[in-house]
């Protein structure tokens, strides 16, 4: 079997701007994750990551001191559905009022028209500009796990570790477990950052071996925003 380890990047700047670099915590929780891999007897091959920054900072993160991977390397098809800001102008749209801003709401309702505009998305009643479709995002996950699946028939018994973001791991895990899409929604409200989810897989087989796990995080560095 292959075990297909899939990170979470640390937690990313949310509201602000440019959502897609990491905070001071996030950065924290990129340096815990390689603390905790150099420490492991585990040896992985090449530690893939998206395209973004926050999920490139949180790659390289994983790889310091020290951990035994074969480097880094870029994979376009780890790539998240939307940025966090175009997901609050979705938002805007949606709810008729800025969502970025001095005229932003208090956060806890930004945080909620946030995931009401994603919901929306995925399911067809909204559009997020410039972004893919549901149906086309959730292709193109499905699509990249059956080519790492099809890469682990013939060698068997890798090690990969994937850095992505929370819409592509709710992708997956929806896929290995045959979940409706309504499942999509629920899970990516609920993983935290920097968390590991783990799938084992071989010839024509996908199970989920853990999910949304924290446990190597020093204590309060788990966050799902």
């Amino acid at each position: 079997m292959s075990l297909l380890t899939l990170v979470r990047h640390g937690q990313a700047s949310f509201a602000h701007d440019r959502y897609d670099q990491l905070s001071e915590r996030g950065f924290a929780q990129a340096r815990a994750l390689g603390d905790w891999a150099s420490a492991t007897s585990m040896k992985w091959g090449a530690v893939r990551h998206g395209p973004r920054r926050r999920q490139a900072d949180t790659a390289a993160g994983f790889a310091l001191n020290g951990a035994r991977t074969a480097g880094l390397r870029l994979d376009d098809g780890l790539d998240e559905f939307a940025e966090g800001e175009e997901i609050l102008d979705a938002a805007a749209v949606l709810f008729g009022r800025p969502m970025r801003g001095p005229e932003a709401p208090p956060r806890a309702e930004q945080l909620r028209c946030y995931e009401a505009a994603y919901q929306a998305w995925a399911r067809g009643e909204a559009e997020i500009t410039g972004r893919e479709s549901y149906r086309a995002f959730r292709s193109r996950v499905s699509q990249w796990l059956d080519e790492l699946t099809a890469e682990g028939d013939a060698t068997g018994g890798q090690r990969i570790v994937a850095v992505t973001s929370a819409g592509v791991i709710s992708a997956l895990v929806c896929d290995v477990l045959g979940l409706p899409d309504a499942q999509w929604t629920a899970m990516v409200r609920v993983i935290s950052n920097a968390s590991l989810t783990e799938v084992l897989y071989s010839t024509g087989r996908c199970g989920l071996r853990s999910f949304n796990g924290t446990g190597h995080l020093p204590r309060g560095l788990d966050s799902a925003i």
